[in-house]
């Protein structure tokens, strides 16, 4: 049997969901060294190599690449709110992915996972299938971990640890994580540490998670911009960013029900690169403000815009920004191409 079509069918939990798909694409890339593509069908995610086919007897360890895809440090944020044992589950998802011919079986299925027995859901993958203790209470207390098929769970772990990412805060005194995962539309992934550098991106101060979900959505896609300029056009299209928040609770670390930011207006703007790039960058510029002492206020007011693309932030914005350019702490106002281009992708009911 030849891998060649192959299919992630969508359960509900969109970061298991999409890091499943994250994860086979890696796969892939690593066996056939050529380009894989990702396609949303809405109700599950098309995978599949581009070129060369797939053969159940090839070894995911024979290449080099293979062999690092392991040393990856967001595997152990990846199983941060189970206390101990992480570098366990790294080895069993490391021997179940050896088993090419057992995964390609079941990517072939377009029935879905089975829920009930394999491996319990870590919350550091999706939260809303946290479920359950992960540690020995006095309480008489008992609750179902949710469980999902070995092969899947791997995959899932495989995909978050490769292209997710973890940034570490401290929040008024409490440490936690904010976690984030583009989700793909459609996408060509040439080298699965390409989409790796892509999507870590650094400098990321924020004022809470959606703050810093809108920034990094921002920078996101201001690297697909370039990108697009470079080569002609845009190559790939994302449809969302997945974001959650992992806090410290007593002794544990738990995570926060996630949500999700729309691309739309970022993608439809970047179709025309060198429109959009002053656009981008002034919107980058009041972020970085905005982390700034005494500025927080530019910062809600461009999250509120990125988040909603309506009128009304559109407005909020502006004014604040006039505000913090009268009063000298911002040097620089949007230019009229720059409005024009914001008022293009607002949505005025």
């Amino acid at each position: 049997m030849v891998v060649n079509n192959s299919y992630i069918t969508k359960t509900g939990l969109n970061a298991f969901d999409t890091a499943r798909a994250w994860g086979w694409a890696v796969v892939l890339n690593v066996l056939t060294e050529d380009e894989v593509s990702i396609h949303d069908e809405e109700w599950r995610f098309h995978v599949q190599p581009c070129s060369s086919p797939v053969h159940p007897d090839h070894a995911i360890w024979n290449t080099l690449a293979g062999r690092t895809l392991f040393f990856e440090q967001n595997w152990q944020r990846v199983f941060i709110t189970q206390k101990g044992g992480w570098k366990k589950k790294v080895k069993k998802a490391e021997c179940i992915l050896q088993q090419l011919g057992n995964l390609s079986q079941s990517m072939r299925n377009p029935d879905g996972i089975p829920f009930g027995k394999g491996e319990s859901l870590p919350g550091g993958l999706d939260p809303g299938g946290f479920k359950g203790l992960r540690q020995t209470t006095r309480a008489q207390y008992g609750e179902g971990q949710l469980e999902v098929s070995e092969d899947h769970w791997a995959l899932a772990c495989l995909g978050m640890a490769a292209c997710g990412t973890y940034y570490y805060a401290a929040e008024a005194g409490q440490s936690s994580w904010l976690v984030l995962l583009p989700v793909p539309h459609q996408v060509r992934m040439s080298y699965f540490r390409d989409v790796y550098d892509l999507f870590r991106l650094s400098g990321l101060r924020y004022h809470g998670i959606q703050n810093a979900a809108a920034h990094y959505a921002v920078q996101l896609a201001e690297r697909l911009r370039r990108r697009s300029a470079a080569q002609g056009g845009l190559q790939d299209c994302y449809s969302a960013i997945l974001y959650f928040r992992l806090f410290g609770a007593g002794q544990q670390t738990k995570p926060a029900q996630g949500n999700q930011l729309r691309l739309e207006p970022l993608m439809n703007a970047i179709q025309d690169p060198r429109r959009s790039q002053r656009m981008l960058n002034w919107l980058d510029y009041c972020f970085r403000l905005g982390a700034t002492k005494g500025a927080e206020d530019l910062a809600l007011a461009t999250t509120e815009l990125v988040m909603r693309w309506d009128l009304e932030a559109y407005d909020r914005l502006v004014r604040i920004a006039v505000r913090h350019q009268a009063q000298g702490r911002m040097k620089r106002l949007p230019e009229k191409d720059t409005l024009v281009e914001i008022i293009r992708h607002v949505h005025i009911q």
